[in-house]
This record gives structure tokens, sequence and C-alpha cells, in this order.
């Protein structure tokens, strides 16, 4: 297949996947949400936060720089794997060591337990990750695709016996484990009859992959930091219960991102690696991809935050109603912060992981203290800072890394995500016409309804002013 024929194929199986993923995700999020309380959810918030942190040393950003450079010998590889192996040895001992002091800050003792018990990952996940990234490049999304949802499908089941046999916070513990150790088992079993890793290290293998890798495990650590504070913070001022509910919030925001995003990311970064020199399809490809995520992920959240009041309830019960009004305001949050997204895939095909991490380096004296400064004011306030923050990147983002790279200018830039975000609110205006005067509808029948409307709204709208939304749909579709 061409390179356009393996990056559309490429989207479809990263389509299925992360559809089927999130439906998994979210089932096993409405079942868990009956079967445990808002304190386990805060518990695993924290623990998610300081595994996350951890996570982005695990590869050292080693396997974008596999993907970035076209070439790479066996005995790098090789090097390469068992450094990845030596580093989840190393990152376990740590975590382990600070878990006593995370919880002691919380004042949660049992959050020790489960971070090292989360932390265990550390030593399975490596020999397996470097057969992921070699299927990446070689756009194999088909293989990953399948693995991913069988791993997911066991993480959910094991999650959910589990938690009906009152194991708590160890029934989502006991998930992540079994789901880490099948993905895992399954890529080392299929990627060892593709490529062999040989017992050999040399540090002059992995010399160039550090100095392209270290820039991007600081950057990632810095945009895990810097996104997850909120996560931190309030666990430390507002309590663990107040982050359970505002976590299971950020949990369905976060979804989209999640699915939609990735799908695109996974897809286009090897792609652009392998047209790096060529700015004007860069240029293309990236204000495409930029233009698509918007136009799909406006729509999402525009459902979110109309159809928050009956969302809620009908999927975790009346006790998380509290989680209504921080969700409709993630709701602006998720969809500013989805633009964000694909600028990482752009600096990394370029091999400008520096600048990503210069970036994220100067939200690190920003965000925090904007995040701390609203988080005093209680978890509304705090929710509408993370939208304020979210505002204020996007110019910024476009001046300082989008321009540089690619030569796109401030209005073509903008307009990809002006246009979206124009469709989406003449819908939002059409759905609260259309609700006021039908308020006695039902919750299953305002859900209906408003996705009904959106649905329409977006196929018509985009067609009117957004038309290679639906000629890249078509391409995607019928190819």
């Amino acid at each position: 297949m061409s390179l356009k024929q393996k990056a559309v194929s490429g989207v479809k199986w990263t389509t299925f996947s992360s559809v089927i993923v999130a439906i998994l995700q979210i089932v096993q999020l409405v079942i868990l949400a009956r079967l445990l309380e808002p304190t386990v959810f805060g518990l695993m918030a924290i623990t998610s936060v300081v595994i996350g942190f951890a996570q982005a040393f695990l590869d050292m950003g080693i396997s974008n720089a596999i993907i970035h450079k076209q070439e790479v010998s066996h005995t790098q590889l090789s090097s390469l794997y068992w450094l990845n192996v030596l580093s989840g040895i190393v990152l376990f001992l740590i975590v382990s060591l600070c878990a006593p002091v995370v919880a002691l800050f919380y004042q949660e003792a049992e959050l020790t337990n489960i971070i090292i018990l989360v932390a265990m990952t550390f030593l399975i996940q490596p020999f397996g990750q470097q057969f992921i990234v070699l299927w990446q490049k070689e756009l194999k999304f088909n293989d990953i695709a399948k693995v991913d949802i069988l791993t997911k499908l066991v993480a959910l089941i094991v999650s959910i016996v589990f938690a009906y046999y009152n194991y708590g916070v160890y029934a989502l513990v006991y998930g992540v484990l079994a789901g880490t150790i099948l993905q895992t088992l399954v890529f080392v079993y299929k990627g060892l009859r593709e490529y062999t890793i040989s017992f050999v290290f040399r540090l002059s293998d992995v010399r160039e992959f550090l100095s392209f890798g270290l820039y991007q495990m600081a950057e990632k650590t810095l945009n895990y930091f810097n996104s997850q504070i909120d996560t931190l913070l309030i666990g430390k001022l507002l309590g663990v219960e107040t982050l359970g509910v505002y976590n299971i919030a950020k949990q369905i925001i976060m979804k989209p991102i999640q699915i939609i995003n990735p799908i695109v990311s996974k897809v286009t970064f090897p792609v652009m690696a392998k047209i790096q020199n060529d700015t004007d399809r860069l240029k293309e490809i990236y204000l495409k991809t930029i233009n698509l995520l918007s136009s799909i992920n406006f729509p999402i959240y525009l459902f979110m935050l109309i159809t928050a009041p009956q969302l809620v309830p009908l999927m975790f019960g009346e006790q998380w109603v509290d989680a209504v009004i921080i969700l409709q305001i993630l709701s602006i949050y998720g969809a500013l912060r989805s633009i964000g997204n694909p600028v990482g895939s752009l600096l990394l095909a370029k091999g400008r992981a520096d600048w990503g991490f210069y970036w994220n380096l100067g939200l690190f004296f920003y965000v925090p203290i904007v995040i701390y400064l609203f988080s005093r004011a209680g978890i509304e306030t705090l929710s509408w800072g993370m939208v304020g923050i979210m505002v204020s990147l996007i110019t910024p983002m476009w001046y300082l890394l989008v321009r540089p790279l690619v030569q796109a200018k401030f209005w073509e830039f903008h307009k990809q995500i002006a246009t979206p975000a124009f469709i989406s609110m003449l819908i939002g205006v059409v759905i609260s016409i259309v609700l006021n005067s039908l308020s006695h509808l039902s919750s299953f029948m305002t859900l209906f309804l408003t996705g009904i409307i959106i649905s329409l709204g977006v196929l018509i709208l985009n067609y009117l002013f957004n038309k290679q939304l639906i000629h890249f749909l078509r391409r995607t579709l019928y190819l």
C-alpha cells in the first residue's frame, strides 16, 4: 500500500479500537461508580497521577525517537530494549520509596500499598513496549488495535469482579495489573516472531536516541504535571471525596480526547516523520488535522455540556449529581484542550522535542499558580480557571510553535478552530430553542433529540462552511 493508503487504514483501525476501548472504559466507569464510593476514585486519581508522572521516565522518549529516525540497526534496537527494562526496574524502586511520602502528604495511609502495587507495571511493561513502537512505525495499527481491545476487556472484567466482591480501590488496581500483564505477554509473543532482540547493550548505540529522547521525556514530564496539577491540589486542599467527584467528571471529559485525538496523532506522527522535510505538505496535514479534530470534538463536548443534567444521573446515579456543573464547565475545557494535542506530533516529526520541553517549562511556571489561586475559591471556580488557561494558550501556541515550523499564518491556523466553533455555537442555539419549547421531555428523549440535532447540524453546516471535513470523511469511509 502507498503511504496514504497505510495512513487511512491506520485511521480506520485506530478509530475502531479507540471506540471499542472507550465503550469498555465507559461501561467500567458506569458499573464501578455504582459499586464504589467517591473516595475510592479519589485515591485512584492520586495514584494515577503519581504513576503517570513516573511513566514519562520509563520510556525516556526513546519510542518517538525510534519512529523519528527512519533507519535503526538491530544492535541499536537491542540496546534500547534493555535500557527500557533497566529503567523500569529503577523506576519501580524509586516510586516504591516515594509512596509513603505521598501517603503522608495526603494523610491516606492506604496510598502506600496502592501506589506500590500499580508501580509493578514498570517491571512488566518494558518487555513489550518496543514491539508496540515498531508496529506503530510500520503503521501496523490493525494488530495493535486487536491487542488493545483484548487487554481492555480483560481489565474491565477483572475490575468489575473484584468490585462486586467488595475489594474497594484494589478492584481498580487489579484491573490495571491484569491488563498490563496480558498486553505485555501478547506483544512479547508476537513481537519476537518478527523481531529478534539480542543480549547486548552498548552505550554508543543509544546515545543519539537519548539526545532526542531526553528532551521528549522532560517535555512529557512537564506536560503531564501541568495537566494533572488540578488533581494534586484538589486532593490536598478540598479533600479526597471532592477529588473523587471531580475526577469522575474529568474522566468523562477526557474520553473524547483520549479516543479521537490518538486516532489521528498515532497515524499522523509517523506520516509527518516520513515527510518531515516537505514544509508545505506538513502544513497541509497539520492544519487539516486541527480542523478535523475540532470539527469532531466540539460537537461532542457541546452534547456533554447541554445534556450533563440528564447524563450524569443516568450513567452514575443520583449520588453523583454534584458532578453535573463540573462536567458542564469542563466540557468547554475539553473542547479547547483537544486543539493543542496535534502540535506534539508536529514537533516530534520535525525533531524539535526541545521546543516542546521549553513550551511546557513555561507552562510549569504558569499553570500551577493559576490553578492554585482558583482552587482556593472552590471546585467550580477551579473548573473555570482550567477553561481560562486553555483560552489563553491558543494564540501563543501558534506564534511560538506552529508558525516557525510550518509557516502557517495567523488566520490559516485560527480558521481551523473558528469554523468548527462557529458551527457548534449555531447548533447549540438551535438545541436551546428546541429544548426550551419541549421542557416536558424525559431524560432519554432529551439525550436522543440533542444527539439527532447535533448530528444533522454537523453534517449540514460542515457541508456549507467546512467542506474539507466532508471530503476527508468520504475518502476515509470509501477508500
